[in-house]
């Protein structure tokens, strides 16, 4: 019979829930560590409909990257999602900035998705990292892209040819400095604020903006794999949670 505790203690040996960001909050939200699982569901978030697919499902245990509690609670009444999920009686543990960080987590997969080689990382970002292309205009990086991720592609166009590409999953649009630093020719990452593509193209570095969604559900797959040979009597399930933000 394997636990909610015996998934968590998995996952600690994957993603080390202590290397988190000091502002997260990860590991098991709600729940009984002690409860038998014998179905789990994997998803990105904790949505309403995610907590009704895995009620319908039967599911013991939900595990997401981004974690159902973030700030402050101060009342779980019954119009709130927190509400929600204790009442189903399923377990939620995150696995979010220890993820985005740990070998084969999200960054690794968004490398592995778009393609990059010989992939690096710096001491001073641990959520940044470089990899190489072979050399490309931005317009055939975004089609790369496009295709890869199944994205829309926002950018700042500089004219320069892509080889060396930082990235970072998520809202990385900030370490568009440290990127053009560290000698890369443009950042990829989930989302920017319009201020960081007026800066980046004033310095001449591009920022390829692909969703936050679609840079880091490219884990879930792998993240899959590695608790299906871990845990041989254990049903793993994938949500059908689609990306929320439509662009039209």
């Amino acid at each position: 019979m394997s636990t909610v505790k015996d998934i968590y203690s998995f996952l600690d040996s994957l993603a080390p829930f202590s290397t988190s960001a000091p502002w997260d909050n990860t590991g098991l939200l709600v729940g009984n560590e002690n409860s038998e699982v014998k179905r789990v569901m994997l998803s990105l978030d904790v949505t309403g409909d995610v907590i009704d697919e895995a009620k319908k499902n039967n599911v013991d245990l939900v595990i997401t990257h981004h974690p159902l509690i973030f700030e402050g609670v101060k009342s779980v009444t019954s119009d709130t999602l927190l509400y929600k999920a204790v009442s189903s009686g399923i377990s939620f543990i995150s696995s979010h900035t220890c993820l985005d960080i740990a070998k084969d987590g999200v960054n690794d997969c968004l490398a592995n998705a778009v393609g990059l080689k010989n992939i690096t990382s710096i001491e001073e970002e641990p959520f940044l990292k470089f990899g190489e292309i072979e050399e490309k205009t931005e317009e055939e990086f975004v089609s790369l892209l496009k295709e890869k991720l199944s994205c829309n592609v926002l950018y700042n166009s500089t004219g320069k040819k892509i080889k060396k590409v930082a990235f970072c999953s998520g809202s990385g649009g900030d370490l568009w400095g440290l990127s053009k630093e560290k000698g890369a020719d443009a950042l990829l990452t989930g989302e920017a604020k319009y201020h960081e593509f007026l800066d980046a193209a004033f310095n001449n570095i591009t920022i390829f903006a692909c969703g936050h969604f679609e840079t880091e559900i490219v884990v879930i797959d792998t993240l899959k794999e590695k608790l299906e040979k871990e845990f041989k009597g254990i049903e793993f399930l994938k949500s059908n949670q689609k990306n929320i933000v439509s662009c039209k």
